[in-house]
């Protein structure tokens, strides 16, 4: 009979602890994509400055994609361990959070890939 305290007890502590660090790994695991957001974002402007060398433009160029590569896997590790099976599912603040990550990303590959001229014609 005496088990029954000790397991709620254990219970009302228990849980806490682990929704407070699950909380803490996701806010962590944020903090951690939006520092290497902050550092692509700085390699991509550094690239498009104008003020460096060609070698030293595609030096930062290519700190950029590297950084973008590990950003989208990190995403991508975090969004594939949501276990759906068993009813786990993203907040609306993490989906909003991706989609903001997503959209910033896309936005620099597409200033990156910006070719100078227009490559078509009515011949093709």
């Amino acid at each position: 009979m005496n088990s029954k305290p000790i397991t709620r007890l254990l219970t009302v502590l228990v849980i806490p602890a682990v929704i407070a660090g699950f909380s803490l790994n996701v806010y962590a695991g944020s903090s951690l994509l939006d520092e290497k957001l902050n550092q692509c974002q700085m390699a991509f402007d550094k690239a498009h400055s104008g003020e460096l060398s060609q070698a030293e433009a595609g030096k930062a160029r290519l700190k950029h994609m590297e950084l973008m590569r590990e950003i989208l896997a990190d995403l991508n590790k975090r969004n594939a361990a949501v276990d759906t099976a068993s009813g786990e599912v993203l907040s609306q603040q993490e989906i909003l959070d991706n989609l903001r990550l997503m959209g910033r990303l896309l936005e620099m590959l597409a200033i990156n890939h910006h070719g100078t001229t227009t490559e078509w014609s009515y011949l093709y």
